[in-house]
């Protein structure tokens, strides 16, 4: 797969030029556990100009093509950014004038595909055609609105979350109908982040102010909050839905980080190796789960086996080369990782990264 040194307003660096950063990678790692397969650079892409902080925070696939979301500039004023690998080719364009970076990303099919940025309050939507949309009409959020999560079940079933924070106000959640959003009151406004398993089984965490203290769950008429004993004092940081009756939560009890599974009627809490609350969580293929807890050098990926023992896998030696989010590869044990990596020689900042764990496509 060639490598395409420039392309537009960015470098472009894809399969073969990556090779040599993917062997350093590698032969750190090897320094760190020379048994364990690890997460494997496939695609760098460095935003200008060179002081630039990129990353990709969220990745999906939708008939085998993976999507990474994210941004440049992240912290500052930002731009979103959203590439896919296939054939060589870039995302569609984005609408011009849009700042901050993309939040959260959620599909339908490989035609329906939605986005948010975390500031703004811009919603896209791309259906095949030429270009992402903005769309519309908005549902009444204010402008600066903090997205922070997204659901989309169906084109006519999508749900929107968002957040309060200081300086940017506007907390709630949506639903979309496919003609428009109308705002959800009640226990739906304290939801950060969510996930479904079905239309009518889907699991969130948030809490008020930020507290994220909270669990929720939608069965079909209204969301809920749940109080499961077995997670008393429980700080929530990811929620994941594996199908109905089978969830997961990650966070921390007391400082501790934690993972917690719900199987039918019941939660169940366990230890998280480490010291870091998971921020992410995808499954790994074998009945088991990659759980994402960036903690520093070496950096790794976390693998809890369906019998539970953990496993680290290693990214690379350097805390600033991290897996921030992941998908799995459906029938397969690979999965895609989305997140950052050292810049490209004469740069300052971080270059946004798409990792792979396994055979991918």
């Amino acid at each position: 797969m060639p490598g395409r040194p420039h392309i537009g307003s960015k470098w472009l660096v894809i399969g073969a030029a990556v090779t040599l950063a993917t062997a350093a990678a590698t032969a750190a790692a090897g320094a760190v556990t020379a048994s364990n397969p690890h997460w494997a650079l496939k695609l760098v892409v460095q935003y200008l100009p060179r002081s630039n902080h990129s990353q990709y925070d969220a990745v999906l696939l939708e008939s085998a093509v993976p999507w990474f979301f994210g941004g440049s500039d992240v912290g500052g004023h930002g731009a979103p950014e959203i590439e896919y690998i296939k054939n060589h080719e870039q995302a569609a364009p984005l609408p011009p004038g849009l700042h901050s970076w993309i939040a959260a990303a959620a599909s339908t099919s490989p035609d329906d595909i939605w986005a948010v940025t975390a500031l703004g309050g811009a919603v896209l939507r791309w259906t095949g055609g030429p270009q992402w949309q903005l769309v519309k009409p908005a549902g009444g959020w204010k402008a600066g609105t903090q997205f922070t999560g997204i659901v989309a079940i169906s084109p006519r079933n999508v749900w929107l979350f968002g957040t309060n924070s200081q300086t940017h106000p506007g907390a709630g959640t949506w639903h979309w109908s496919g003609a428009g959003w109308t705002q959800v009151k009640g226990a739906a406004a304290a939801v950060y982040q969510a996930s479904a398993a079905a239309p009518t089984d889907i699991w969130g965490i948030g809490g008020s102010h930020g507290s994220m203290r909270t669990l929720l769950h939608f069965g079909g008429a209204a969301w809920q909050r749940v109080y499961p004993h077995s997670l008393a004092g429980f700080r929530y940081s990811h929620v994941l839905a594996h199908r109905p009756g089978n969830a997961w939560v990650a966070g921390s009890v007391a400082g501790l980080p934690k993972v917690a599974h719900y199987y039918g009627h019941l939660w169940t809490a366990s230890a998280l190796p480490g010291t870091a609350a998971a921020t992410g969580m995808c499954r790994d293929g074998h009945g088991g789960l990659w759980v994402i807890a960036n903690s520093g050098s070496p950096s790794v990926v976390w693998d809890r086996s369906k019998g539970g023992t953990w496993t680290a896998a290693v990214v690379s030696s350097s805390g600033t080369d991290e897996v921030l989010a992941c998908a799995w590869v459906p029938g397969t044990g690979a999965a895609w990782g989305a997140g950052q990596t050292a810049g490209l020689p004469g740069t300052s900042g971080t270059a946004a990264a798409a990792y792979a764990y396994g055979r991918v496509p």
